[in-house]
């Protein structure tokens, strides 16, 4: 082989994966626009049972972990000032994870919180598009015009 047909071939393969790349990049913003199932939204059993048995545990010791880490930071961070910003991070955050919905992603989980609603505030709830919605205060004046 000569040094021009390997370096053809060396041209073709970066060209190729150059192409692929870009292919695949594109393609992510057609999989984020796929709309929700509602029928199929929310945590399976799958996502249960693993959340149950590896990410419940996992969250607990980063939790615990995270407090007392926030604990001996506590100087440190007074005298940076950062202190809320350490505490949000190393204490509100771990703890708040633990108590999102099982088998629930983020998104799921603020969704499903978003829904129960209580039944003594004065909140009217119009349905736009499943799963997303207007919730208004009825506390509130508001005026609705075609």
């Amino acid at each position: 082989m000569t040094v021009q047909a390997k370096s053809t071939i060396k041209h073709k393969l970066l060209m190729t994966l150059a192409c692929t790349s870009l292919v695949a990049a594109s393609m992510q913003s057609a999989v984020a626009a796929i709309e929700i199932d509602e029928t199929d939204f929310g945590p399976s059993y799958e996502t249960m049972v693993v959340d149950t048995v590896v990410g419940k545990p996992l969250q607990l010791v980063a939790a615990v972990t995270g407090t007392a880490a926030y604990l001996v930071s506590l100087p440190f961070s007074l005298i940076g000032g950062n202190a809320d910003q350490a505490q949000r991070k190393l204490f509100v955050e771990p703890w708040d994870a633990m108590g999102r919905c099982l088998g629930c992603t983020v998104a799921e989980d603020n969704y499903y919180k978003s829904q129960a609603l209580d039944p003594n505030d004065n909140v009217v709830r119009i349905v736009v598009d499943q799963p997303s919605e207007v919730i208004i205060s009825t506390d509130d004046y508001v005026v609705v015009s075609p």
